[in-house]
């Protein structure tokens, strides 16, 4: 099975500074899967517009949980087998949180928030290959849309600390339920690790200083837990 990985290049020493597309790496390299990596620019050319993308054999697949689910499925669910009903359940409660929650915390905190502007310019313009005469009106346009898309989710309505607030009562659900064990479920890492290392690591290791990082880096369970899957999948990376 050949699978072509279509995501953003590696920035920040990350994997990837989208925590969808270093989640679905991070869980091809913990199923021993071999890729391909292109790496796309501007607007990824999938059915929705946005990375990961994945060409398994020719069949081109969005959606990282939705990649992963297949991929498990076709090949003896190598990575989550051993999860009972029960645990898969809990892993589906934490991945929404960490995807449909704390995800657009992490959007405010790079693109919105008036106190990181400085920083998320240059990061626009090495995403996306913009010169740099250019890249001052992109940013105007990029930071109207997502300021709209954060007012239509509903987390954009209410005022800085109260989104700040929000994100870390996110960030200590996870590491209370992480608690001290090295892993998620059992002795071995699952999606769920992969899920929280790539949120958890794109929170800490990019230039975007913000209550939300403040607040991960209280937990040192989320720190050594972020370093411990860097360890192991990503040992060209790790520090």
């Amino acid at each position: 099975m050949g699978i072509t990985l279509f995501q953003f290049k590696p920035m920040f020493g990350l994997p990837n500074a989208s925590p969808f597309c270093m989640k679905l790496e991070t869980y091809l390299r913990l199923a021993g899967l071999s890729y391909d990596v292109v790496h796309v620019r501007d607007r990824p050319r999938s059915s929705t517009g946005k990375a990961p993308f994945v060409g398994i054999d020719g069949t081109m697949m969005t959606d990282s949980g939705l990649i992963i689910a297949h991929l498990e499925r076709t090949h003896g669910h190598i990575v989550d087998g051993k999860l009972t009903l029960a645990q898969r359940a809990e892993a589906l409660a934490l991945q929404r949180l960490m995807e449909e929650h704390l995800y657009w915390v992490i959007v405010y905190m790079r693109w919105a928030d008036p106190d990181t502007r400085g920083e998320w310019r240059p990061y626009l313009q090495e995403l996306l290959g913009l010169p740099s005469f250019v890249t001052p009106f992109v940013s105007r346009v990029a930071q109207g849309q997502v300021m709209k898309t954060l007012k239509a989710h509903g987390i954009g309505r209410h005022p800085p600390e109260g989104i700040w607030q929000m994100g870390g009562a996110d960030i200590q659900a996870l590491a209370h339920w992480l608690g001290t064990r090295p892993w998620a479920f059992g002795d071995q890492p699952t999606t769920t690790d992969a899920c929280i290392a790539a949120f958890v690591g794109n929170i800490l290791h990019t230039p975007w200083n913000s209550p939300l990082r403040t607040a991960a880096l209280k937990h040192t369970s989320l720190v050594a837990h972020f370093e411990r899957v860097m360890a192991r999948c990503f040992p060209e990376l790790a520090a």
